[in-house]
């Protein structure tokens, strides 16, 4: 929240739609709206030796979680995509690469997509567009430190406000640890007996001692966790896990 703007970073599928969405409901306010996709950057440092490895390159480390500060690059803010803390770098889109130089250069290592999607299962932490869509509630997603009970009206807010009230929700994002066959095309359907009762969104096969082979992401039904159902995927067995395990090899950096 910049003193005359604001900038929202969202994930890539949900470029078009959000804009859109915005665009729709912008009734009686003096707004205007503007892509920056193609002019800004952002580049991601995350892991336990992000904040030093950021301030040995002379940039301010924001304390608080979502709080930013102004680099001479552009804007630090203290944001995560893994669940591992970490900092979001906004820059002009023409000084990218000579900033994942400097960072390269100073020892962190460049992650792929896989990289961060595996700590990011690990770690438990869903994403939008695979975990977190419009087919589930908000309690559901069990991310609630995106949520403001207390704000005006938005869209939604009813139905976020009676689940609240009567603090009951049907499923839940869980973690689950898969013993059996490494799961194809995503989703996966889980099932108790022949009752489907939830479904995998994302998983990561592990290979390093102390983790389980093949961890996921995902929703149950609450009523299988409460009756401690057995719950089977295509091709294994699927436990919930109440939360994240211990992660036995943390990346030290993702860019």
């Amino acid at each position: 929240c910049f003193e005359d703007h604001f900038l929202i970073d969202t994930e890539p599928e949900t470029r078009t739609k959000v804009y859109e969405h915005l665009d729709r409901y912008i009734i009686a306010d003096d707004v205007a709206l503007e892509d920056e996709t193609d002019r800004v950057a952002t580049i991601a440092i995350e892991g336990p030796k992000a904040a030093t490895a950021l301030a040995e390159l002379g940039a301010s480390v924001p304390a608080a979680p979502y709080s930013f500060a102004t680099w001479s690059y552009g804007t630090v803010a203290r944001l995560d995509t893994t669940g591992k803390d970490g900092f979001f770098l906004f820059i002009p889109m023409e000084e990218k690469q000579a900033v994942i130089s400097r960072l390269t250069k100073a020892g962190l290592r460049e992650a792929t997509a896989e990289d961060a999607r595996i700590v990011r299962i690990e770690s438990g932490r869903p994403r939008y567009g695979e975990e977190i869509t419009e087919r589930y509630l908000v309690q559901e997603t069990d991310q609630l430190r995106a949520v403001n009970f207390s704000k005006g009206c938005y869209l939604g807010q009813e139905i976020v406000e009676r689940i609240r009230s009567r603090g009951k929700v049907h499923r839940q994002f869980r973690q689950f640890e898969l013993h059996g066959a490494a799961p194809g095309t995503l989703p996966l359907d889980l099932r108790s007996g022949d009752q489907s009762v939830g479904r995998i969104t994302s998983t990561a096969s592990l290979a390093s001692a102390g983790q389980p082979e093949i961890l996921a992401l995902g929703f149950v039904r609450v009523e299988a966790l409460e009756r401690n159902q057995a719950i089977a995927y295509e091709g294994g067995v699927a436990t919930a896990l109440a939360a994240p395990p211990e992660i036995a090899r943390p990346l030290s950096s993702l860019s």
